[in-house]
C-alpha cells in the first residue's frame, strides 16, 4: 500500500515539476478561458470567487476517459470515493469527504439544479443521466447546507445537461466492448427564431462481469428554450429513463477466491422506470436584480425481486415528487463596493407508496402496503459582499423544516400497524472569506453548519417484542461543524493547482446499528471527525498535452463511545490519480491518446465500526484510450484496468457466520466505438 501511494505521490510531484519547466521553453503559451460555475453561489459565478474547494468535469474530460457512466468520471477527482456495488454505475455509492456505509446519503446530487437524491435508503440512480447528455459535472466540496439544505454535508454534485443552440447538429454513433456490451445513441440540436431545441436518445444493453449481472437501459431526453424577449427566457426539459438488471449480490471471502464471476442469487433482478418534467424562468430586472422560479415534476417506480430457498420477496416502488425552487437574485453595488444577494425558498414534496409480496410455492401474497410523505421547505439567504476588488466576504443562513406521515400495514402476520407523523427543523450557517490575487489565484477560508435529516427508511424501527414498526423517536437529525482553508493557483495561464484542508465535526451522526434487534436500527453516534487535505494539479502545455493529478488524505474517526478512536468503516485514507492526454498532434492531426491511473487505499468493511475485521486491500486502475478524429467521424478504443486487477470496491460485514462479503469489480476489459457527427 505504501509503495502504491509513494507512486501516486511522486507522479503528482513530478507533474507539477515538469510541467513548471515546460513553461520556460520556447513554446506558444496556453490560453484558458475563465472557468463560471453556477453550483457554489446558485448564480453564474467565476470559480475562483467561490470560497470552495470546486472543479469541473467538461467535455473534454468526458471525451478523453473510458467512462461508461457518471460515477466512473467521479472516481478520478479527489475527495470522492466511489463504490459500484454492480459494476454498471445504478447503485453505485458516491462518497464526498468521508463518511463511508452514508456517504450517499451526504452527498447531495443534482441534475440541472434539480435534487434526484431518494427520501429513503435507495440512494441515488446514477444510470438516469447518460453521458451523452451531460454538458459538465460541477463538484463542490464542503458543506452546501446552507444554500441546498439537507443531504449536502460532504458537498454537492451538478449534473448539467446540454442547451440546445442555433446551429443545426446532429450525431448517431455506438460503442462495442468486453462482456456483450453494445450501445446505440443519437441526437438533434438546432433553433431559429429565439427558439431552440435538442433531443437524445439511447439505448445499452450489456451481460455484465459476473453471471446474472445483466443490464439493459433506454433513454429519451429534451430540452427547448424560448428567449421570449431581451428579459424573459422560458424553458422546458424532460427526461425518461427505464432499466431492467440483474442483482448477483455479494460474495463470502471464500466465494471470492475461488470464482469471482459467480452469484449466490441467481433469480434475483430489478426494474424501473424514471421520468421527469421540469420548468424554468428566467426574468432579468435590469437594475432590480433577476428572478429565477424553477417547478419539476418527477415520477419513479420500481420492481425488485428476491428469492431465497425458503420463499420470495418483491417490493413494489412508486415516488412522486414535485419540486419548486424560485429565488431572486440582485448583482450590483452597495455603496461603491460589488454585492451579490440570493435569496430563495425550496420545496421538495415527495409521496412514496409501496407494497411487498411474499412468494411461497410459486404464489405470491401481498404481504404489506406502505405510504409515506416526506415534504421539506427549506428558506435560504446568501450575500458576496467585496470589501475591497480582491477580498470578498461571504455569509448565509437557511432554515429548513421537514415533515414525515408515515403508514405501514402488515398483511401476512397481523402486527399493529404504523400511523403517525414526524415533524423537524434545523438550521444552517457560512461565513468565508476570499482573496483574489494573481492570475485568476485565490485563497480562501471558511465555517459552516450543516444538517441531515434522517431518511423514511431511518425514521422507522420496530418494537422488539412484537416485530411491529414504530416511529424511531430516539433518532435525531444529524448536525455538523465546518471548518476549511484552500488556496487555487495559476502558475501560468495553463498550469493550475489547488490545496485544501478541511475539518468537519459531526454531531449524532446517523448509523445502521446492525446489533439492535430484531432487524437493526438507525441510531445516533455522539460525535465523529472527518478531516483531511485534498491537493490536484492540471497543466495545459505544448497546445497538445494535458496532463493531471490529485492526491486525498482523509482521517475519519468515532471520537466517543461506543467506539471511541476507531476509524469509520468504508473510507481510506489515502486515495490518488494521475493522468494525461494527447491531442490535436501536428504531426498527425485529429489523433488523441490518454492515460489515468487511480490508486484507493485500504479501509474497515461497512458495518464493521468495532474495527475487529482486517482492513479490506487496497488496488489500482489503468485506463487507456486512443481516439481519432477526421471531419464529423470520431472513432475510439478503450482499455479499462488493464493490469487485470483481482479487486472489490465494496466489502461490507455480514452473513453466518459473520465475515467479510464482497462485490467483485470487472478485470480487465476492452470497448471501441465510432461516431458521426453532422
Amino acid at each position: 500500500m505504501l509503495k502504491r501511494m509513494f507512486t501516486v505521490c511522486s507522479m503528482v510531484g513530478v507533474l507539477l515539476i515538469v510541467t513548471g519547466g515546460a513553461v520556460n521553453a520556447e513554446t506558444e503559451p496556453v490560453v484558458t478561458m475563465e472557468t463560471i460555475v453556477v453550483t457554489g453561489t446558485r448564480t453564474e459565478e467565476r470559480i475562483e470567487k467561490v470560497p470552495a474547494n470546486v472543479t469541473v468535469i467538461d467535455q473534454r474530460d468526458i471525451e478523453n476517459s473510458n467512462a461508461k457512466n457518471v460515477p466512473d468520471l467521479l472516481r478520478s477527482q479527489e475527495g470522492i470515493v466511489v463504490r459500484d456495488l454492480l459494476g454498471n454505475g445504478k447503485t453505485a455509492q458516491v462518497d464526498l469527504r468521508g463518511f463511508g456505509e452514508t456517504g450517499s446519503f451526504n452527498t447531495l446530487v443534482l441534475v440541472d439544479g434539480r435534487r434526484v437524491n431518494e427520501i429513503d435508503l435507495s440512494g441515488v440512480d446514477w444510470t438516469q443521466v447518460p453521458l451523452e447528455q451531460i454538458e459538465r459535472i460541477e463538484v463542490v466540496r464542503g458543506t452546501g447546507s446552507v444554500l441546498y439544505g439537507d443531504n449536502a454535508t460532504g458537498g454537492v454534485i451538478n449534473i448539467i445537461t446540454r442547451t440546445p443552440t442555433e446551429e443545426l447538429t446532429a450525431s448517431i454513433g455506438g460503442i462495442a466492448g468486453s462482456y456483450s456490451r453494445y450501445k446505440a445513441a443519437a441526437s438533434f440540436s438546432g433553433g431559429a427564431d429565439n427558439v431552440y431545441v435538442s433531443l437524445n436518445v439511447g439505448r445499452e444493453t450489456t451481460d455484465g462481469y459476473r453471471d446474472n449481472n445483466d443490464f439493459e437501459t433506454a433513454d429519451l431526453g429534451g430540452k427547448a428554450v424560448f428567449d421570449a424577449t431581451d428579459f424573459l427566457s422560458l424553458e422546458l426539459s424532460g427526461a425518461y429513463h427505464s432499466d431492467e438488471n440483474g442483482l448477483p449480490g455479494a460474495l463470502t471471502e471464500a466465494e471470492y477466491r475461488d470464482d469471482r464471476k459467480q452469484t449466490r442469487f441467481p433469480d434475483d433482478e430489478a426494474e424501473s422506470d424514471d421520468g421527469y418534467l421540469k420548468f424554468k424562468m428566467d426574468a432579468d430586472l435590469g437594475d432590480f436584480g433577476s428572478f429565477i422560479a424553477d417547478v419539476s415534476y418527477r415520477d419513479r417506480s420500481s420492481d425488485s425481486l428476491f428469492v431465497r430457498d425458503f420463499g420470495s420477496f418483491l417490493l413494489k416502488l412508486n415516488n412522486e415528487t414535485w419540486g419548486m425552487t424560485p429565488r431572486y437574485v440582485y448583482k450590483g453595488d452597495i455603496f461603491n463596493h460589488a454585492n451579490t444577494l440570493i435569496a430563495g425558498v425550496d420545496v421538495y414534496l415527495t409521496d412514496q407508496d409501496s407494497d411487498s409480496f411474499s412468494g411461497f410455492a410459486g404464489t405470491f401474497i401481498r404481504s404489506g402496503v406502505a405510504e409515506v410523505e416526506r415534504d421539506t421547505v427549506g428558506y435560504y439567504l446568501n450575500n458576496d459582499f467585496s470589501i475591497f476588488d480582491n477580498l470578498v466576504f461571504s455569509a448565509g443562513a437557511r432554515r429548513e423544516r421537514v415533515k414525515y406521515d408515515l403508514k405501514q400495514e402488515d398483511l401476512l402476520f397481523g402486527t399493529p400497524s404504523l400511523d403517525d407523523s414526524v415533524t423537524e427543523y434545523e438550521n444552517a450557517f457560512s461565513a468565508g472569506l476570499t482573496f483574489l490575487y494573481g492570475i485568476r489565484s485565490a485563497v480562501f477560508a471558511r465555517a459552516n453548519r450543516s444538517f441531515r435529516f434522517p431518511l423514511t427508511d431511518e425514521v422507522i424501527g420496530y418494537d422488539p417484542d412484537t416485530f411491529a414498526p414504530l416511529v424511531n423517536e430516539d433518532l435525531k437529525p444529524q448536525t455538523g461543524k465546518h471548518y476549511e482553508i484552500g488556496v487555487k493557483h495559476f502558475f501560468t495561464e495553463g498550469i493550475q493547482g489547488r490545496l485544501t484542508l478541511f475539518r468537519a465535526e459531526i454531531e449524532d451522526e446517523i448509523f445502521f446499528d446492525p446489533t439492535v434487534l430484531p432487524f437493526g436500527q438507525n441510531t445516533n453516534h455522539p460525535e465523529t471527525l472527518h478531516q483531511g487535505i485534498e491537493v490536484g494539479c492540471r497543466a495545459d502545455v505544448l497546445n497538445s498535452l494535458t496532463v493531471y493529478g490529485n492526491y486525498t488524505y482523509t482521517e475519519a474517526t468515532f471520537e466517543k463511545e461506543p467506539f471511541e478512536d476507531n476509524d469509520i468503516p468504508g473510507v481510506p485514507e489515502h486515495k490518488g490519480n494521475v493522468g494525461f492526454w494527447i491531442h490535436d498532434l501536428t504531426a498527425v492531426p485529429g489523433l488523441g491518446f490518454s492515460a489515468d491511473y487511480n490508486y484507493v487505499g485500504s479501509s474497515y468493511a461497512i458495518s464493521d465500526q468495532e474495527n475487529d475485521f482486517s482492513k479490506w486491500e487496497d488496488y489500482f486502475t489503468i485506463d487507456l484510450k486512443l481516439s481519432y478524429r477526421w471531419k464529423g467521424v470520431k472513432a475510439f478504443l478503450g482499455a479499462n484496468n488493464i493490469t487485470d486487477e483481482k479487486y472489490s470496491q465494496y466489502a461490507i460485514i455480514g452473513g453466518f457466520p459473520e465475515g467479510v462479503n464482497l462485490y467483485p469489480a470487472p478485470e480487465r476489459n476492452y470497448l471501441a466505438g465510432l461516431e458521426f457527427r453532422f
